[in-house]
């Protein structure tokens, strides 16, 4: 029994001893994991926008994922994600916007731009006098503004321009004779802002005797009872002193084009057409725009060897492509915090 009892303690003090040697070595496994394990570096969300000439679109379409791979083997990049709509972007119509004193010459003009174009010609007065000319209520409050020279409550005459694109179905609109006032500018952006986009605004320069003296010429045959004196000079007045302010806010958008409507008609046609081949120009080489998210580490762009970011894009861009051919604009977010399900390392490089 003796013997049995020593033999026991014995084992009991190897197995203890064992024992403490492997809480040992897990603590100096956990010690040099912990030693190993580098630390907790901040982390950076660039969101890029990539604006592309449409010459070289499809070829920078091909080239970008083999540039972001390189990219992303610099010191401190982490990853990247090319982004796109879900769903396709659908084209907006793009609308010009007819401006000018009354006779200016106006409807002249976008009746020949449509010959030659194919635009969609809406004049808000028109559309104003066919709603006047129904009969209805509207119609007869319309009448009254018209008599005494006045604009149109904007709620109205937004609805008739929006209620006669949608009809129509169109790309591109001239708009004649609006906005008039602040008020139709702001009601324009309300109601139709996010679904057209104004190109430009075509102003028709003309003095006021010149268009005076049109406009009662016009009278004689038009059957327009704003085609008087009084009403004339009253219409003078309101776009003097009301459609100004519209001008001056879209010539601060680089949006107006004014054309001098004093001289005769095949004069001011072809500056007219000139215009609207540049416009189209324009509109139809409007680069393409792609959205990437790059994740670095913070302080990645501190670093000698690593210059900022946006600085890289732009220079990587214009040797590849040329000046100009890809505009890049980089907004830099800090990280503060990630969250993850059930606390999944799976994704520690966007942490």
């Amino acid at each position: 029994p003796t013997m049995l009892m020593l033999r026991s303690v014995g084992r009991m003090r190897v197995a203890a001893a064992a024992a403490g040697a492997g809480a040992a070595l897990c603590s100096v496994a956990a010690s040099r994991a912990q030693a190993a394990e580098p630390p907790t570096r901040k982390r950076a969300v660039h969101e890029v926008t990539l604006r592309v000439a449409q010459g070289v679109e499809g070829d920078f379409n091909h080239w970008l994922p083999t540039y972001l791979k390189q990219l992303l083997e610099l010191p401190g990049m982490l990853g990247a994600k090319v982004l796109r709509p879900k769903l396709a972007q659908v084209e907006k119509p793009a609308v010009v916007f007819v401006l000018g004193g009354p006779g200016a010459g106006k409807g002249t003009q976008c009746a020949k731009i449509v010959d030659d174009f194919g635009y969609v010609h809406l004049s808000a007065g028109d559309l104003l006098r066919a709603e006047r000319a129904s009969g209805s209520a509207q119609g007869q409050i319309i009448s009254e503004y018209i008599k005494d020279g006045k604009i149109v409550p904007v709620e109205v005459t937004v609805k008739l321009l929006v209620d006669a694109m949608a009809s129509n179905g169109g790309k591109r609109f001239l708009i004649d004779g609006f906005p008039r006032n602040t008020n139709n500018m702001s009601g324009w952006e309300t109601v139709a802002g996010a679904d057209a986009e104004i190109a430009a605004v075509l102003v028709y320069d003309c003095p006021e005797e010149v268009m005076e003296s049109r406009l009662l010429e016009r009278g004689k045959t038009s059957g327009r009872t704003d085609d008087n004196i009084e009403s004339i000079r009253k219409r003078f007045n309101t776009f003097r002193n009301e459609t100004k302010p519209v001008l001056d806010y879209y010539s601060h958008k680089n949006l107006v084009h004014t054309i001098d409507g004093t001289r005769s008609i095949e004069e001011v046609t072809e500056d007219s057409q000139a215009f609207i081949r540049a416009l189209e120009h324009k509109l139809s080489s409007r680069p393409a725009e792609l959205k990437l998210h790059i994740y670095t580490n913070a302080d990645s762009d501190a670093d000698a060897y690593l210059p900022p970011l946006s600085e890289r894009l732009q220079r990587d861009m214009a040797h590849r492509w040329g000046e100009g051919a890809v505009a890049v604009d980089v907004h830099t977010l800090s990280v503060t915090k990630s969250v993850k399900a059930f606390e999944l390392d799976s994704l520690r490089a966007f942490d």
